[in-house]
């Protein structure tokens, strides 16, 4: 695996006692929900609080999805991702497995992805699970973001005009943009920008608004 991040996968230590805690809960039907009580309930604790910081470092403090800022958010607005997800059986083992963590915006955790795996391959491929080409969209360890997409933003008091650009033949690019509904990002900061209601959509305002390319200056 080749990580395209810093501070890489491979330097993210636990403590003695953290490591035994997780090795405890791996061995449950509920990896990440255990709850022991007592010094193993601090050590897992510690654990996730560990891959929570973590990974903001490693992502800039942005959602490893969609590049939303994060910082600050807490707990209302990120969650710990499993991009495998830690309900399905077959990936469990993996629950605390770095490579297979990252840091999400509620909005692509839970409204988009949730326990799906129709971005994987092979499902059944653990080697191909182990590298990028094993995903379809733009994976938070084995990708790097900005070689398939990126985003923009301007922001004038409580206006905000967001722009994605996916790289040129980026298939993950282009499956990242539609997976998570970016579009719908990017018409609905334009539409509270003009001042527009929710159910007006980008075309029908067309008339009366500025487009998205004339807000970046293309």
């Amino acid at each position: 695996m080749i990580d395209r991040y810093l501070p890489a996968l491979d330097e993210f230590a636990l403590t003695v006692d953290e490591q035994n805690a997780v090795a405890a809960a791996l061995t449950t039907l509920d990896p990440w929900g255990w709850s022991p009580g007592g010094a193993q309930s601090k050590a897992i604790a510690s654990v996730k609080a560990k891959i929570l910081s973590y990974h903001l470092q490693r992502h800039g403090h942005k959602c490893c999805y969609c590049r939303v800022n994060l910082y600050g958010g807490g707990a209302f607005m990120t969650d710990r991702e499993h991009v495998l997800p830690k309900s399905i059986a077959g990936y469990r083992p993996w629950s605390y497995t770095m490579w297979n963590l990252g840091i999400a915006c509620k909005r692509c955790n839970m409204e988009y992805k949730g326990s799906n795996t129709d971005f994987v391959v092979d499902p059944d491929d653990e080697a191909q699970l182990m590298e990028s080409e094993g995903y379809r969209f733009i994976h938070p360890n084995f990708d790097l973001y900005r070689e398939h997409m990126s985003r923009s933003s301007q922001e004038a008091n409580e206006s905000v005009i967001v722009k994605y650009t996916i790289v040129p033949g980026s298939l993950k690019g282009e499956y990242t943009y539609n997976y998570f509904n970016l579009r719908g990002l990017e018409v609905n900061s334009f539409d509270r920008a003009q001042g527009l209601q929710a159910s007006e959509s980008l075309g029908e305002a067309a008339v009366e608004t500025r487009s998205l390319a004339e807000f970046f200056g293309q």
